[in-house]
């Protein structure tokens, strides 16, 4: 009775870790051909009207564009389709007053070989592209300055922000006239703004002690879709860290440890400059976090503490991606700064991951973070002050493919591996509310086809309303190529697994995939996952390999 006894048990934990991802709504429909010749231009939900639309593009010329809209209510029955034709000028996200093509002026910065700083002014070309209902955007250069201090010292550009308005913001080191003063270069930093004509704005200077080097910078409103119709101006957000200048080694901070975070608003004023102390001296805090007052900074950590962080990390910000892939991490830090002070450093060792390391139930293996070539897919903020950051391991680029910088983000690959890296287990760690680990979830791919390999996988996070989160990972089960408005488009074969996480007690439960069955169903490229009441439920939006039908489904988030 005893084996029974332990076997409904293991059915009844199973059970438990599947039940809240199931699909209580699941449907398909055939849309016409001329739709599926098309593509979806936009989804729109109403839920007052219990109403979903999805309108597609059928045909574009450059005065109109004729779409076909299909009704469903939120159980996605079917209520109704219905044509139209109507002028650019109402389309969404179409300029009327601009037209299909237009330009934006702004500014751009190089450096020079011996690291001096130019200015570059830039135009944005913008053309109309029914390819994905928006404009695309080439640069092209036009004349370059190199700016000076107010006495004639050369600057050293360290980090810069571009506006949306066309102006730029730029930290650079002083230095000063000849060959440059390295010691001026990195004690006295010089915050400079520019407008597209390339005519100063202002300059202020941020000065510290000792030699300082720029370990990680970020926006905070980081958005490649920026244009000229955002006019929210941008603070910078930089971290400092001590660092020891060869045959000069006296004028370096004693303390290797004394790193600084610096706020600087958008008219080049400093708002916030607060010391913190490291765990160790080599910290690549290259992933800010922004949560109201709150600032939480993470990255991977070196071992001592009286070791400088250009002891390891000597290129200019920007430009570590070599140093970064062979770097190998000791350990993991997060840090949290609040309303002007530091509140704590936390470090998790090798060890930890190790000891803490989950997988979910059914799955034999339990990956680790190993403190090497590990890519950022996405950091969330739990209502509980939890930290949840996502990732995925690779191995070293082949044939002089690009690296993947730990911390760096970005958007799927595809179509072959022309050298890059090749992706694999998926990482989670889970830190509680005072930035110590709680758990480290580690999963074994569903996919592992050539083309998945060298796709990094999408992940997204939802909190639940019990208790736990919402953990989901697109599978690529692969590619294909397609037209739309006779246009030939890549279409990523992408399906979602879905686990539930029980941030709490820092469990993971089983991974559940949806879609896939004796007919596999893709969700949309662009439009993937939706939300529907109030965040209480996912709605995930696909079709199937040809693209001629549609599927539908709802999942709660409890």
């Amino acid at each position: 009775m005893k084996p029974t006894f332990f076997l409904t048990l293991l059915l009844l934990a199973a059970f438990a870790a599947t039940k809240a991802q199931k699909l209580s709504k699941e449907a398909t429909y055939e849309i016409s051909k001329k739709a599926n010749k098309g593509y979806m231009y936009e989804p729109a939900i109403d839920e007052t009207k219990n109403q979903l639309s999805l309108t597609f593009v059928t045909k574009a010329t450059s005065r109109t564009a004729k779409f076909e809209t299909y009704n469903f209510d939120l159980d996605f029955n079917f209520k109704g389709m219905n044509e139209s034709e109507v002028p650019m000028e109402k389309v969404k996200g179409y300029k009327a007053d601009k037209g299909d093509e237009y330009e934006v002026e702004g500014v751009t910065v190089e450096q020079n070989l011996v690291g001096t700083l130019i200015l570059k002014r830039k135009i944005y070309k913008y053309k109309w592209n029914w390819f994905w209902g928006g404009y695309d955007r080439k640069t092209s250069f036009g004349e370059k300055i190199k700016p000076k201090t107010e006495d004639g010292g050369k600057l050293s550009h360290v980090t810069h922000v571009e506006q949306p308005n066309g102006d730029i913001m730029i930290v650079a080191g002083n230095k000063g006239t000849g060959m440059g003063n390295v010691l001026s270069m990195t004690t006295e930093f010089h915050i400079v703004r520019f407008d597209h004509t390339l005519t100063q704005l202002s300059d202020n200077v941020l000065k510290f002690d000792y030699p300082q080097i720029a370990v990680s910078a970020s926006s905070d409103d980081d958005d490649e879709e920026d244009d000229d119709e955002n006019d929210n101006q941008k603070d910078l957000l930089v971290v400092f860290a001590p660092m020891e200048i060869k045959g000069a080694k006296k004028s370096a901070d004693p303390d290797a440890t004394n790193y600084t975070f610096v706020r600087i608003a958008a008219d080049g004023t400093v708002k916030e400059r607060v010391p913190f102390k490291s765990k160790t001296g080599v910290f690549n805090g290259d992933m800010i976090v922004e949560s109201g007052s709150d600032i939480y900074i993470l990255g991977a950590t070196g071992e001592k503490d009286d070791q400088y962080f250009n002891e390891k990390f000597a290129a200019p910000l920007g430009m570590r991606d070599d140093e970064i892939e062979k770097f190998k991490a000791k350990g993991f830090q997060v840090v949290k700064i609040s309303n002007g002070k530091a509140v704590y450093a936390t470090i998790t060792t090798l060890d930890d991951f190790e000891n803490k390391a989950q997988a979910p139930p059914g799955q034999k293996k339990k990956p680790e973070y190993t403190g090497r070539k590990f890519k950022v897919a996405t950091i969330k903020l739990m209502p509980n002050g939890d930290i949840l950051l996502a990732g995925q391991k690779y191995t070293k680029a082949k044939n002089g493919g690009h690296t993947v910088k730990f911390g760096g983000f970005g958007s799927l690959g595809g179509g072959g591996n022309n050298g890059g890296p090749t992706y694999g287990d998926i990482i989670m760690m889970h830190f509680g509310n005072e930035g110590s680990l709680k758990a480290a979830y580690g999963v074994r791919r569903e996919e592992n086809s050539k083309d998945a390999n060298v796709s990094p996988n999408n992940q997204m996070i939802w909190p639940g309303s019990d208790g736990k989160i919402y953990w989901c990972i697109m599978e690529m089960n692969g590619w294909r190529e397609e037209k739309e408005l006779g246009e030939s488009k890549y279409k990523y074969l992408m399906y979602p697994s879905v686990a539930a996480v029980d941030i709490l007690n820092a469990k993971i439960g089983e991974f559940v995939q949806f879609g896939q069955g004796k007919t596999d169903y893709f969700v949309n490229n662009k439009y993937p996952i939706m939300t529907l009441k109030g965040n209480t439920e996912l709605f995930f939006l696909g079709e199937t390999k040809s693209g001629k039908t549609l599927w539908f489904g709802k999942m709660p988030l409890n």
